[in-house]
């Protein structure tokens, strides 16, 4: 029996797709691997930024008025001093500590009687007067994207999650 050409050109063309498939795959899963763990790095710090805020924002949102209206050691009152501590501690490891961590806590209130909200810092001054009454808090947190190859700060990438709650104190 006699071979045709076709079958014996087959015969050297065994495995040429695994050696297709052997220079390609690397070079995939470089371009779309990396950028992936990479992604999966800065969503894991946001969480944990957006996670900060919103355990500040609850347990604002809880204090109650006596803590509202005390002035603390900085010139806030005691709870934002204690929700500002709050969120250093869950970004310690996290955020270094050469990266400064400033919360943005801002609170809206009803002055007298009247319908139109204000938006203002949240001061002991704000509560001085019996007839503003708060109703929300914003809890805004600004920190750098820290690349966890180098440890460096990585340019243009910030985490900026607010965290706005209704104040539920009495």
């Amino acid at each position: 029996m006699k071979r045709t050409f076709k079958t014996s050109a087959r015969q050297y063309e065994r495995g040429a797709i695994a050696v297709e498939a052997a220079i390609v795959l690397p070079l995939l899963l470089l371009f779309l691997g990396l950028p992936s763990i990479l992604y999966a790095f800065y969503f894991r710090q946001y969480m944990a930024v957006q996670k900060a805020a919103h355990d500040a924002a609850v347990y604002l949102s809880t204090a109650p008025r006596l803590e509202m209206t005390t002035a603390g050691p900085d010139g806030n009152f005691a709870a934002v001093t204690l929700a500002k501590k709050l969120i250093a501690k869950e970004l310690a490891g996290i955020v270094p500590e050469s990266v400064s961590v400033d919360p943005v806590i801002s609170c809206m209130y009803l002055v007298g009687t009247g319908k139109t909200p204000q938006m203002n810092g949240c001061s002991p001054q704000v509560f001085k007067g019996a007839n503003n009454t708060l109703f929300r808090m914003d809890v805004a947190v600004n920190v750098p994207y820290i690349n966890p190859i180098t440890g460096s700060e990585v340019e243009g990438m910030y985490m900026s999650p607010v965290a706005p709650v209704r104040y539920l104190g009495n």
